[in-house]
């Protein structure tokens, strides 16, 4: 079973006043649990485990909830506004983070990940035709 480690939910704030040498433009996020600042906590050495998968994801309205949007080793790669913020300890898939983990879907209730299901067959509108105009006839109206 693959190990995952919350880092909680993120959005986006402005501070109050930028750092030092930020530009006016700069987008910010922090975590709502803490309000920890991204840029200081994606820095420490102390919150992640060096050479782990750290990815976000972004709740879609689909089954399953949420998408992995982003997935690499560096954390300081990732902006998680807007997002949940996980790192696998024990991924042992393909070095290519991308083909591999991107929009498969994550249950934060469970800490799994999954293939997205295939989408539903698109809509069969010549049978609707058909239902239509057999209801038509029934009725008596005539195109």
């Amino acid at each position: 079973m693959t190990q995952i480690i919350d880092h909680g939910k993120w959005v986006c704030y402005q501070p109050d006043k930028l750092p030092p040498g930020m530009p006016p433009n700069t987008l910010f996020a922090r975590r709502v649990s803490d309000g920890v600042d991204w840029y200081d906590y994606s820095r420490d050495a102390k919150s992640f485990i060096s050479d782990t998968v750290k990815f976000t994801a972004l709740w879609q309205d689909i089954p399953g909830g949420y998408i992995i949007s982003a997935a690499t080793r560096d954390p300081t790669r990732l902006f998680p506004a807007g997002a949940l913020l996980r790192e696998i300890i024990d991924y042992h898939g393909s070095d290519d983070l991308h083909l591999e983990l991107n929009n498969k879907l994550y249950n934060p209730d469970t800490h799994t990940l999954h293939n997205r299901p295939p989408p539903p067959p698109p809509f069969d509108f010549k049978g609707l035709e058909a239902r239509v105009a057999a209801i038509e006839a029934l009725l008596g109206i005539t195109p």
